[in-house]
């Protein structure tokens, strides 16, 4: 699950349009992850 998020926020900086199914995915990853997904997001 880690991995994943790690691939996903990296590629996420090199993606021109996300896919619909981000915002969802995001979500999840905040519940999961808490504070470690919104820093991560945020740098």
């Amino acid at each position: 699950m880690k991995l994943l998020f790690l691939v996903l926020n990296r590629s996420e900086k090199e993606w021109t349009m996300g896919p619909r199914e981000w915002v969802m995915a995001k979500a999840q990853f905040a519940v999961i992850f808490g504070e470690h997904f919104t820093r991560a997001m945020a740098a």
